[in-house]
């Protein structure tokens, strides 16, 4: 899903008073294919997700997406060229990292 159209559902959910925040971010996630306890099993494993999803399926701090990086325990991949780089996280990788770490796999 295209960033743009994140941000146009995600303002939407957000002007109906009668959903809460974590709501409109877990409707979000359930449109792209995650669920609350991460990946689900029918996502696709081959995209890139942020390290701010990273985190949240992981449950742990941005941070500490970065140390598992600099670890090897997640593969990234860097985007564009001079000027603005953005850093994605492979799907895959983080699914295998829940599996060793034992933690549940949607």
């Amino acid at each position: 899903m295209m960033q743009s159209t994140k941000t146009a559902v995600l303002a939407i959910l957000r002007t109906d008073p009668s959903i809460t925040k974590e709501q409109a971010n877990a409707a979000l996630d359930a449109l792209e294919g995650r669920t609350a306890a991460g990946l689900a099993v029918d996502a696709p494993t081959d995209r890139a997700l942020t390290r701010r999803q990273v985190s949240e399926i992981l449950g742990v701090k941005p941070a500490t997406v970065t140390m598992y990086v600099r670890n090897g325990k997640i593969k990234a991949f860097h985007f564009g060229g001079k000027g603005k780089r953005a850093a994605g996280y492979s799907a895959e990788s983080v699914k295998r990292f829940m599996a060793r770490s034992g933690k549940a796999v949607a």
